[in-house]
Formats: C-alpha cells, sequence, structure tokens
C-alpha cells in the first residue's frame, strides 16, 4: 500500500507509528494510493483523502461548502474491529460525528471518527505521567531501601487492597484500537487489504525475559536457564550492577544464547524520582559496570518495579542505551500506581528516540502475588494470551523471576510446558529483546 501523509513532522511520526504494523510504502502524494491529511487543507488533488479531525480551528481553512458539519460527542466506548473474531476496545477523549465519517469511500474522501494524533499522545502522556500511589512515594522516601520488608509482607499487602478485576488482553488495548481504526478506514477507502508485517517470516515473536532481584534469584537461575537451553529457547536476563555481589560464571552461563540487560543499579525503586545528572549517572553506571564484567554491550533496559517516565527514557538514550523494556502493557496494580496501568499496545514503538518494548504479558508477581493464581494457572493464562497476541501478529514478552513460584520450587514442570509450547510452535519466533531494537537483525515484512 503507497501512502502519503501531509501534516508537519512531528504528526506525521505518529501516523506512521500508527500504521508500522503494516507493509506501507511512504511516497509523495502524486503516486499515493491514499493521502492522510491532519491539521493542513486537503491537497488540490483527486487521490483518495482521509482528512483527520482535530478541532473546529483546524477546519476553518476549508472552503463552503466544503467544511463539513463536525460535531463532538461525549467520549464513549468503541469497538474496533481487528480481526474476524478479536474486536479492540476504545474510550476516545472525542468522538467526531461528522457526515463524512461513514461515506461511501466511492466519494473518495472519509473523515474518521478519531483524532488519531491526539488520541495516540494522550495515551503516551497519560502513561508517563501516572501519578505515584501514597504508599510507593512512603515506601521509597526511607533512608532503608523498600524491600527491607519481608516479601511475603509486601504481597499479603498488594493482595489484600487489590480490588480491580482481571480484564482480556483486547480489552486494554487503546492504542493498538487505534492502529486498527486507522487502517480499517484505509482499507475502506482505497479498497484495498494492508498487509500486516510478519516477524522473520513468522506470525508473532516472543520473548522470554527475566529480573533477577536477589542473590539468591542469582542462584536459582542457573537451573531455570538449564531447562530453557534443552527447549533451544533465549532468554534475557536483567541483573542490577550494585544490588549484590554478581557471579562471574553465572552471567556468562546466562548470557549465551540469550542477553544481559541492566536492571538499573539498585533495586530500591528510587529511579523514578531522580533526574539530570544524577539520573543520567546511575543509568551510565549500571551499563559501564554490567559491560566491564560481560565484555559486550549492554543494549537493554528495565527498570524495577517497572518503573518509567518521560525522564528516564531520554536518560536511557543519552546513556547509549537501545531499547527499554519497563512500560506494561497492561497490569492489575502497577507496584508504583498501585492501580491498574498499562500502555495498552502490544508492538514495539519509539517513545523519547528510544525503542520501547512493552511488557505485553502481565508479569508473574502480578499473577501470583496480586491476583492470587497458583504456577500452573499462570501459565494456562501466559498460554490464553499468547493466542490473542499471535492472532494480532503481536510480541509476546514474558517476565519471570528466578526467586518467585513460578521458578523456584522443586516442581517447574508448568514453565516446561510453556517452553514446549513456544518451541513447538512454528509460528512463533522466539528471539531475545535486542534483536527486536534494531531492524537490521530482522525481516519484518
Amino acid at each position: 500500500m503507497k501512502v502519503a501523509i501531509h501534516a508537519n513532522l512531528k504528526n506525521a511520526f505518529v501516523i506512521r507509528e500508527l500504521l508500522s504494523v503494516w507493509n506501507v510504502s511512504w511516497v509523495s502524494p502524486e503516486v499515493a494510493d491514499v493521502v492522510i491529511v491532519y491539521g493542513r487543507k486537503p491537497l488540490d488533488t483527486a487521490k483518495k483523502t482521509i482528512l483527520i479531525p482535530s478541532s473546529a480551528d483546524s477546519l476553518d481553512c476549508m472552503d463552503e461548502p466544503f467544511i463539513p458539519k463536525t460535531v463532538t460527542k461525549p467520549a464513549t466506548q468503541v469497538l474496533v474491529k481487528a480481526t474476524p473474531e478479536i474486536s479492540l476496545k476504545i474510550t476516545p477523549r472525542i468522538l467526531y460525528d461528522s457526515e463524512l465519517s461513514n461515506r461511501d469511500a466511492n466519494d473518495g474522501l472519509i473523515i474518521p471518527q478519531f483524532d488519531f494524533v491526539k488520541e495516540y499522545q494522550w495515551i503516551v502522556q497519560r502513561t508517563l505521567t501516572a501519578k505515584s500511589a501514597a504508599m510507593y512515594r512512603l515506601a521509597t522516601s526511607f533512608p532503608f531501601p523498600y524491600n527491607i520488608v519481608p516479601k511475603r509482607v509486601r504481597d499479603r499487602f498488594m493482595k489484600r487492597s487489590n480490588r480491580h478485576e482481571n480484564s482480556k488482553l483486547f480489552d486494554v488495548l487503546p492504542m493498538d484500537a487505534l492502529r486498527f481504526a486507522l487502517a480499517n478506514v484505509i482499507e475502506q477507502l482505497s479498497r484495498k487489504k494492508l498487509c500486516r508485517k510478519t516477524w522473520n517470516r513468522r506470525v508473532c515473536v516472543s520473548v522470554l525475559t527475566h529480573d533477577i532481584d536477589t542473590k539468591e534469584g542469582l542462584k536459582k537461575s542457573i537451573r531455570v536457564k538449564k531447562l530453557e537451553e534443552n527447549y533451544d529457547v533465549p532468554s534475557a536476563w536483567f541483573v542490577p550492577a550494585k544490588e549484590y555481589s554478581l557471579d562471574h560464571g553465572i552471567i556468562e552461563k546466562l548470557e549465551n544464547n540469550g542477553e544481559i540487560g541492566s536492571h538499573d543499579t539498585k533495586h530500591d525503586g528510587r529511579l523514578f524520582n531522580l533526574s539530570g545528572k544524577k539520573l543520567n549517572k546511575r543509568l551510565s553506571d549500571s551499563k559501564q559496570t554490567l559491560e566491564r564484567l560481560t565484555k559486550h554491550p549492554i543494549e537493554g533496559f528495565r527498570a524495577p518495579l517497572l518503573q518509567h517516565n518521560q525522564s528516564i527514557l531520554e536518560g536511557l538514550r543519552e546513556a547509549g542505551y537501545s531499547y527499554d523494556s519497563s512500560i506494561p502493557t497492561w497490569e492489575t496494580k502497577h507496584p508504583r500506581t498501585m492501580r491498574p496501568h498499562g500502555l495498552g499496545t502490544i508492538y514495539p514503538l519509539s517513545l523519547a528516540g528510544i525503542v520501547e518494548i512493552p511488557l505485553t504479558v502481565v508479569q508473574d508477581h502480578q499473577l501470583l502475588s496480586v491476583v492470587g493464581l497458583r504456577p500452573r494457572e499462570v501459565v494456562d493464562l501466559w498460554l490464553s494470551v499468547f493466542d490473542t497476541i499471535k492472532e494480532l501478529s503481536g510480541c509476546c514478552v514474558f517476565l519471570s523471576h528466578p526467586e518467585y513460584d513460578l521458578l523456584k520450587n522443586h516442581d517447574i514442570s508448568a514453565y516446561e510446558d510453556l517452553l514446549n509450547h513456544l518451541n513447538s510452535d512454528r509460528d512463533a519466533w522466539v528471539t531475545t529483546p535486542n534483536f527486536l531494537a534494531d531492524p537490521n537483525r530482522i525481516s519484518l515484512s
């Protein structure tokens, strides 16, 4: 599909990001199948045009009688068809009602119901600026680390105060609802089918990651790594550089057919509150410490407690990281906000100049300690989510901890079933996140 964009650079970037899931050739309006216009007057051309609404002011440049009668409706939930079986949900801040919103494609012009650009920007801003819970602010303000409190006590509090029911994955993907809504409009107008990109010629991609929060976890990681090697499944291990002494031999084994990433310097939850030179120094220190240990570049970062904001992303870019994987697609109870929280997408994207690889599958800690599932139930749920992500040709990122119940007990057969499933699925490419951050390493065609 050949698509042209008539918008400023910032807004054009958002439109390209939304359509990054499909094979789209970005061309000049003269040779385009469809022209997408935002914030500007439509070109004087016979090309089929999608005029994304923004505000009444953005349409003032259009001559009568071309100006459509566009009004806004109160925000209501909208279902967007992603596949014949899956509809995604979004509650836009503004829903436009125009006489051109649902016109026949033969007219050559469609004004969608959404301001795709503003809705995308709002989702990103809402995610990166979410307010920290009072309990989190208190726990990270003490002179001693929060994890001095026994884990069973912290888990009991998380479970006791959790009042939120689980949502199905396709209920919590508003950013992807925007993607498919825009794709649907393009297909309607062009009468051509957009082709989704593949992952190294596979339908979807799976990424196994582990956070090693404690010395105990580092010791237990070897058993997990050996099991993964039995199934020829690579994995990424995020390690705090200065939380405990790092065994070079163990780190070397984990890096074999895998990846070592930074998990900050300390697992104290205080990264979110830093800025400027202190933030940049901490991010650089963690990277450089691990690079001296491994003798290899450290490309990826995941913050303890999945902390994230604009400053952290910018600091990671300045420190030379290739990607971040700290933002969940959705969590029932995020440890910093203490409420449901997530970015709402199952695809990597660019944020603040760095690749963000969202944690698209709810992590083991949330399911074990907050929801209260048993290890076997966790894996069953993960496999169900995997099927949904596969249907959407997405990126399935798992997170487990070697010191938590899924992996620390003698019986880890549930996790072995996950490995067997991923290894035997010919439609799924299993890789490490550093490959997803570098388009030169993979074929997305």
